[in-house]
């Protein structure tokens, strides 16, 4: 009856044994599970937080294309007009020069029938 008892006194301390084993692991698997939902949920905030910022990013980028386009365009109005003003006045310039022959043809042409 000893033996029987020492036995089942054994058995019932490796029974207790396993069970703080087993809750021990219950309670790392529920820590690791709360810990795995909280990385989850940092993940996604993570990847939310990227996904606003290249939407943010493609709309400035959106918005600075548009103005280089429009400051392109800009330059080339200016190099248009510049070119209208340069031919302005190079035609300006032609026609100075023919009224100064004009006039200083027309001086000669005086002073020529003076002296005859």
């Amino acid at each position: 009856l000893g033996g029987l008892q020492r036995s089942l006194a054994e058995a019932t301390a490796e029974l207790e044994q396993q069970r703080r084993e087993v809750t021990g692991h219950q309670e790392k698997e529920q820590s690791l599970a709360a810990e795995l939902r909280s990385l989850r949920a940092q993940a996604e905030e993570t990847a939310a937080a990227h996904e606003r910022e290249a939407k943010s990013l493609r709309e400035q980028a959106t918005a600075v294309a548009k103005q280089r386009d429009g400051a392109l365009r800009e330059a080339e109005e200016a190099r248009a007009q510049l070119r209208l003003v340069t031919e302005a006045r190079a035609a300006g310039r032609r026609e100075l020069l023919e009224a100064q022959r004009e006039a200083r043809e027309s001086r000669e042409g005086r002073e020529a029938q003076r002296r005859q």
